[in-house]
């Protein structure tokens, strides 16, 4: 490991010990430390005493911290523990009021409606930030972990500065676990998987292509070679045998074929690991919509984290939408 991992890894390590109640004796700069470690913990993690080594080379009843050893593992017992889900509010941010016709001119496009601003009022609307960590596994295996933040009342997918980093962030009462943003960040969160993982999934067709290329050559070259051995011989050519040979061969480069796609099929597996949940006062904007003889009432929102509105959700595939056509009778958004 590179002198930066072994400091991260050092203060996670240590971080989340104290935070289970563990007492650890570690200084920067030294190779090893010890922990002093409370029954619960001890057991999490395996340990046979309560007072342990530490380090990214310790051995026996120490824990080890490196990524060659069990330190995933043992830290993966502690953070079992942890809130998966933090509930928060954010007060008193700037909410635009002036030149709304303006601004909503400049951030929308109508493409075949008539719109106009019917009311403009404060309220609160909550921001879920899901990040999830996804794995794209084959011959080889690929994973990262991602951030999706949406717009709990529209559905819209956002792109918010991470609340955690924000000063005016406070805590709010604990929430129900699954808020009805999940099946729609999903959905999003797998587009969004397939889209980071394709330089993956390009370099492992590529090498499906490589192999069952080669599987091909070789068992052509096998036909072509027994053919020749028969041409040699003085005896007449049976074409019986020599369809039997062809057969038996094309079956077994079905069957290679078949093994070669089973070992570089897909199986990706997207799991949500923490949702932040933001309470934030946003401008919410009601627009009168005209479309034939058709009217209705949709809502836009000026986001103060971003400072600027946010897009409108077609109706039909849900993709954002700033360009924005209407249905005839219903009068639902749609995009270009």
């Amino acid at each position: 490991m590179t002198a930066s991992i072994e400091d991260q890894l050092h203060t996670f390590a240590t971080t989340l010990l104290e935070r289970r109640g563990a007492l650890v004796d570690w200084p920067d700069g030294e190779r090893s430390g010890t922990v002093l470690l409370p029954p619960q913990v001890a057991r999490a993690v395996g340990a046979e005493v309560e007072v342990a080594a530490l380090g990214p080379e310790v051995a026996g009843d120490g824990l080890s911290v490196n990524l060659a050893g069990d330190f995933l593992q043992w830290s993966e017992q502690l953070l079992q523990s942890e809130p998966r889900t933090g509930v928060f509010r954010l007060r008193e941010l700037y909410l635009k009021r002036k030149d709304l016709d303006e601004a909503i001119a400049r951030a929308f496009t109508w493409l075949n409606a008539k719109v106009g601003i019917r009311e403009a009022r404060e309220m609160s609307v909550e921001y879920h930030t899901w990040w999830f960590h996804g794995i794209v596994a084959s011959d080889d295996r690929w994973e990262t972990r991602f951030p999706l933040s949406l717009n709990a009342a529209s559905g819209v997918e956002v792109s918010i500065p991470d609340p955690l980093s924000l000063w005016e962030l406070e805590p709010q009462p604990a929430a129900p676990a699954m808020p009805p943003s999940y099946p729609r960040a999903t959905a999003l969160a797998r587009k969004r998987l397939l889209s980071l993982a394709a330089e993956f999934l390009e370099r492992m067709d590529a090498r499906l292509l490589r192999d069952r290329k080669r599987l091909r050559d070789y068992y052509h070259a096998l036909v072509r070679e027994a053919n020749k051995k028969k041409s040699r011989s003085p005896q007449p050519t049976d074409p019986e045998k020599v369809e039997a040979v062809n057969r038996a061969v094309q079956l077994e480069l079905r069957r290679k074929l078949a093994e070669l796609d089973d070992r570089y099929a897909m199986v990706v597996n997207l799991v949500p690991v923490i949702l932040i949940r933001t309470e934030t006062p946003v401008l919410a904007v009601d627009l009168w919509v005209q479309r034939k003889r058709a009217s209705k009432i949709h809502t836009v929102y000026w986001n103060p984290l971003i400072k600027q509105f946010e897009p409108m959700l077609c109706n039909c595939c849900g993709q954002n939408a700033f360009g924005v056509a209407f249905t005839n009778d219903d009068v639902q958004p749609r995009c270009g």
